[in-house]
């Protein structure tokens, strides 16, 4: 619906396309009144959206955006294209959080009701037990269940009694969500707890973080839903979860460290190597015991190491030759030159690269 009423205000300013005047008046009003709205409300929204203009040049005036930087607005800006539609659609659901609700699953609303249970949805509040519905004057609105959304937000609830007497509460401004959102949007609040470390999806190597991430169990809001895992630095999970974790090993995070670091994820230069190994280092991460797996973890896990930065400052500050004695074991005899070379030089460049940050 806040979608809805955004393309409808930006249909309405492209129809004046900032003409002034009696045109524009007059093109402004023919529009309203081909698509069913108020020409004197849609008026003050013009008028609001040039006053925000204006204060965002006054106020933040080095940002990067057509506001802050002319004081006024485009009349000919085009919709929101389908990222940009789901970055909206994140914007506004960071912003009403408590106020999410999920399409009620088959019998987990009881008692009777004059719409029925296939239409309802249920509140993540506690507070709120009552069946939610969508308002029949909703862009969203549908009386087939099957194509209602999963999961939605709203702004807010109004109750209206119906002849029979009943109380029905319909939800206003509502905007369908991505359930996958939820735990990013709402990690480090109280509307998400996080379990134990889960297997899938799998570990994952972040570059721009630098760390080994896994996956935890995760839940939403005070009703306990289970929503798509995040991931979390696998590390610190482990110390917290390591001995009681049902999927992992608590050297686990030098374990998957090690096998990225032989995938070329860790750095780039490494990853030509991937055809020299005589395993491919998914059999790291196996749990089946081999001795070269077990050298190789054990040596990043005794230097503490399971981040590109400790293995640089480790050869920068301890050994240039950390790891290249376990590599022996890993690379094809006819390719000994092939990985010497590349691991070199991967290694020279890398501690450069320390030397100079520090």
């Amino acid at each position: 619906d806040i979608l809805a009423a955004m393309l409808a205000v930006g249909a309405y300013s492209y129809a004046g396309r900032g003409a002034g005047g009696s045109a524009e008046k007059m093109a402004s009003r023919k529009f309203c009144e081909e698509n069913g709205l108020n020409p004197a409300v849609m008026d003050r929204i013009q008028k609001m959206r040039v006053l925000l203009a204006r204060f965002a040049k006054t106020k933040f005036g080095n940002a990067d955006g057509v506001a802050a930087r002319t004081g006024g607005i485009v009349s000919t800006m085009k919709p929101p294209n389908k990222l940009q539609e789901n970055l909206l659609r994140q914007i506004i659901v960071s912003g009403l959080m408590d106020n999410v609700a999920m399409l009620a699953p088959p019998g987990s609303l009881t008692g009777d009701h004059p719409f029925g249970f296939r239409t309802a949805y249920m509140s993540c509040s506690m507070t709120i037990s009552e069946p939610l519905y969508i308002d029949q004057r909703s862009a969203v609105y549908s009386r087939d269940f099957r194509q209602l959304p999963q999961w939605v937000c709203f702004d807010s609830i109004v109750r209206k009694r119906t002849k029979t007497g009943v109380t029905v509460a319909n939800m206003k401004n509502v905007t369908p969500i991505d359930i996958s959102w939820l735990g990013t949007l709402a990690r480090g609040t109280s509307m998400v707890s996080l379990g134990e470390p889960i297997s899938s999806p799998q570990p994952t190597y972040d570059s721009d973080k630098d760390t080994v991430l896994c996956s935890v169990r995760t839940k939403f809001s005070s009703r306990g839903w289970e929503i798509p895992a995040i991931q979390v630095e696998m590390f610190g999970l482990l110390q917290k979860y390591g001995k009681n974790s049902k999927n992992f090993l608590i050297d686990d995070s030098f374990r998957w460290f090690a096998r990225f670091l032989l995938e070329g994820k860790v750095f780039q230069d490494l990853e030509v190597l991937v055809s020299s190994w005589n395993d491919h280092p998914s059999i790291i991460t196996r749990k089946t015991p081999v001795r070269k797996v077990a050298l190789l973890v054990s040596a990043l896990s005794s230097a503490g190491i399971d981040s590109a930065g400790a293995l640089r400052k480790h050869w920068a500050e301890v050994d240039k030759k950390f790891l290249f004695k376990n590599l022996k074991d890993w690379t094809k005899p006819d390719h000994a030159s092939t990985v010497k070379k590349v691991w070199m030089s991967t290694v020279k460049k890398n501690v450069a690269g320390w030397e100079k940050s520090t």
